[in-house]
């Protein structure tokens, strides 16, 4: 009698276990974001790729048999320069110390130090050196510190080669560094090398991979670009990566009937989407048209999960009717920014041959609100444009659109802080007695509720022609100091070598725009008639990332 009821106690439980994990398993379906479903109607132009991954591991098994091949300690460390051999002016140091060691690295003693510290008390070190010079014999500083408070120091060389002879140019006009934001200046040039500079404009990292036009700092402090191999003919491939040049994910890109003469695949921008996917601009496979088109990529499993054709959200005859810059490619929309608004679900893209910004809901792409000047817009579109109140430029040829957090109207959910680079060429709608005179960063205060628009705030256009730039450019929120940087990326210079000039400043966002202060400029220039000629988004990072970046390489044994 007892063992009946010890088993029909035993079958009670179990079905009881089961129901939970049921209803478990239902709440989790039914919190499933839907951004992680993917649509079998999905084109698929993505897929992950193990080939990368796998050349890593060689790379990281032969590091760490050459480790384990002797001893090494603070005062005598690892040292492997340019680890992944695509960051020359970065280093992998690796060692053991006798008790659990917090450590702290500084490079460009006696110049602009760069500083690093683990807080985690380890006794196995593998620690990422970034900002080195290029040819010197850099010094690099070791502070180990125990759990008492004892600090041991150590010194330790590392020599760099020069920067390659076709590197690009970068010249200081201004610098003013107890005014600028901190970080390294990123520039990204159209295709090149990727690299960032100092407030004295010196190179402190870059990659020698080939780079096109994407570079997105992610939230783990990783970034994305796309890259190809020397025998590629086009930027097929998608990597997640740190500064050092470790891969962590890695994407096939493939889309059907896209002229292999044309390399940009992913062509303008890829942004992080709450989910932890990508969504990157990109072109309807076997289509007519270009650069109108978004796929959103699994990033654990490189699937593409969603697509939105941005012919179903404009006007039905914006294609046919469209005849300006790029018409003879189809370029009808050229979509080269996206942003997410994390407030409620939506997304903002610019087309650049269009002078517009969309606002419109994600993943299912239905339009909110339009930003552009008011012409060529059927009747149906009237209601979702944006009036304005006051002088209002409305944006033309503009790149790098992005919702600034704003504690003024941080308690409104109706209003949004939006800046964004005005190229100020009028393709499709805008003011034409103004078009191509200046190029400027420009700020927006949009009402969602009212659906209007007020200019607040701009710098560029009292420098003129001279920062003119008919393509390209970025702008970015300095939260830090408030400070806006950006770049003029193809300005006119008859002394260039190249005929163009990238023009980058950081301004004081706080004064007035009759007032400016410049506190750093730059000019990046290439130094052949043939070599890269545009400077295509600048950033200002931290060249380590902000939060904890627990360095690793696969295989080695974590503590």
């Amino acid at each position: 009698m007892l063992a009946f009821q010890r088993k029909y106690l035993f079958l009670l439980i179990t079905l009881g276990l089961l129901v939970i994990l049921g209803a478990c398993s239902d709440d989790s379906k039914s919190k499933e974001d839907p951004e992680q479903k993917s649509d079998p109607n999905v084109t698929q132009i993505s897929s992950y790729n193990d080939e990368r991954l796998d050349d890593q591991d060689e790379i990281e098994e032969k590091l760490i048999s050459e480790y384990e091949d002797d001893t090494y300690t603070l005062d005598d460390p690892f040292i492997k320069l340019d680890p992944y051999d695509v960051a020359p002016l970065s280093a992998l140091l690796m060692f053991e110390t006798d008790e659990p060691m917090e450590i702290k690295v500084t490079t460009g003693l006696d110049e602009v130090p760069i500083v690093r510290t683990w807080d985690e008390a380890e006794t196995s070190h593998s620690i990422p050196v970034l900002g080195l010079y290029p040819d010197k014999d850099n010094k690099v500083k070791i502070e180990a510190t125990n759990e008492d408070g004892e600090t041991t120091v150590s010194e330790v060389t590392i020599t760099t080669e020069a920067l390659p002879d076709d590197f690009m140019n970068t010249t200081l006009i201004e610098s003013q560094p107890d005014k600028m934001e901190d970080g390294m200046t990123f520039v990204v040039p159209t295709s090149g090398y990727l690299y960032a500079v100092d407030e004295n404009a010196d190179v402190r990292w870059y990659f020698t991979s080939r780079s096109r036009m994407i570079f997105t700092q992610l939230e783990n402090g990783h970034y994305v670009e796309t890259t190809r191999k020397d025998d590629a003919k086009q930027y097929n491939e998608m990597l997640e990566v740190d500064l050092l040049g470790k891969i962590y994910n890695a994407y096939n890109i493939e889309i059907e009937g896209y002229d292999e003469n044309e390399d940009n695949l992913i062509h303008h921008d890829v942004i992080e989407l709450p989910s932890g996917n990508f969504l990157a601009t990109t072109h309807e496979p076997n289509s007519e048209y270009v650069e109108d088109h978004m796929h959103e990529i699994d990033r654990e499993t490189g699937e593409t999960t969603n697509e939105i054709n941005l012919r179903d959200i404009m006007p039905e005859n914006a294609p046919i009717d469209y005849d300006g810059k790029g018409a003879d490619k189809n370029d009808w929309f050229h979509q080269n920014a996206i942003w997410y608004d994390d407030d409620d679900q939506s997304i903002l893209v610019s087309g650049r041959s269009q002078d517009v910004i969309l606002k419109m809901s994600y993943p299912d792409g239905k339009l909110e609100w339009i930003l552009g000047a008011d012409e060529e817009w059927p009747d149906d579109f009237q209601d979702y444009r944006l009036e304005p109140k006051g002088d209002v430029k409305f944006p033309a040829g503009q790149h790098a659109m992005k919702i600034v957090d704003n504690p003024e109207i941080a308690d409104d959910p109706n209003v949004k802080d939006i800046i964004l680079f005005d190229n100020n060429i009028v393709l499709t709608r805008g003011d034409e007695d103004v078009s191509e005179d200046y190029s400027q960063a420009i700020r927006y205060r949009i009402n969602e509720e009212d659906m209007t628009v007020e200019e607040t705030w701009s710098y560029g256009k009292d420098r003129g022609e001279d920062f003119f730039s008919h393509i390209i450019g970025n702008v970015q929120y300095l939260y830090g100091k408030d400070n806006i940087i950006l770049n003029s990326g193809a300005t006119k210079d008859e002394d260039s070598p190249t005929g163009t000039t990238g023009r980058i400043v950081e301004v004081d966002a706080t004064v007035s725009e009759d007032d400016p202060e410049v506190v750093y400029e730059l000019e990046v220039q290439g130094k052949e008639e043939d070599s890269v000629e545009y400077t295509y988004r600048t950033w200002r990072f931290p060249l380590y990332p902000a939060g904890e970046w627990d360095f690793q390489l696969d295989g080695e044994e974590a503590e």
